[in-house]
């Protein structure tokens, strides 16, 4: 168990990481400092936990650093610590995002084989992912998933399928599913409107858009 020493030592180095995170996008020499400080919390102490873990695979993959993000996550499973949920996100969103798309949903099946249950950011990631490279289907076949499982999708993964839906011309599909948001009870926020505005201004109309106030923002309602 820790003193308080130690859990002030610990908080203070944890502080450290997030901030060298929130710094490290697109700066090799702040990423080095990652790198280094968690070299000296496992020589010197306090060890790192699962939030150093989970601080430093997040990193690392916001930085494009995807060696790096898979040697951390492989340290955490060989440590005292054993990966969580938000690891896996965070690798999963890393491989994703910096284009290894079937190493990542690998790592999705992986989590679940471990006993873990994808939550709406494990689901939304992967669909953006999926999206944003055009393999719509394996989008739209990961929605479905997501609700069989009983996993509700929230505004964002609404809005990241309702742009890839729209960016592939599938603009029938886009407005069932802004049918389905609407019927979920979701409230549609300025991304949403500004993707059905792209619907709107495209060669097939489905959607009719009026402005009601500034404050209340766009009504849409599908046409009949």
């Amino acid at each position: 168990m820790w003193n308080f020493h130690d859990k002030g030592d610990r908080d203070a180095c944890r502080s450290m990481l997030e901030s060298l995170c929130n710094a490290a996008l697109g700066k090799l020499k702040q990423i080095s400092h990652l790198h280094d400080l968690f070299e000296k919390m496992k020589q010197d102490g306090p060890s790192p936990d699962i939030f150093t873990y989970n601080i430093l695979i997040s990193s690392f993959g916001r930085a494009g650093k995807v060696d790096e993000a898979i040697k951390i996550f492989e340290e955490l499973e060989n440590s005292n610590c054993k990966a969580d949920i938000v690891s896996y996100n965070s690798l999963i969103n890393c491989l994703g995002k910096n284009g290894d798309l079937d190493e990542a949903h690998m790592r999705f099946k992986e989590m679940q084989e471990k006993g873990f249950t994808p939550d709406v950011v494990t689901y939304s990631t992967l669909i953006e992912c999926f999206g944003k490279t055009d393999k719509v289907e394996m989008a739209c076949r990961l929605f479905d998933e997501m609700l069989a499982e009983g996993c509700y999708p929230n505004i964002v993964t609404y809005n990241i399928l309702l742009d890839c839906l729209e960016r592939c011309g599938r603009t029938a599909e886009a407005v069932d599913l802004y049918a389905k948001l609407k019927q979920q009870g979701l409230t549609p926020d300025s991304i949403t409107y500004t993707v059905l505005e792209r619907l709107q201004s495209g060669s097939h109309r489905k959607v009719r858009f009026r402005r009601q106030s500034p404050i209340t923002g766009w009504v849409v309602s599908p046409l009949r």
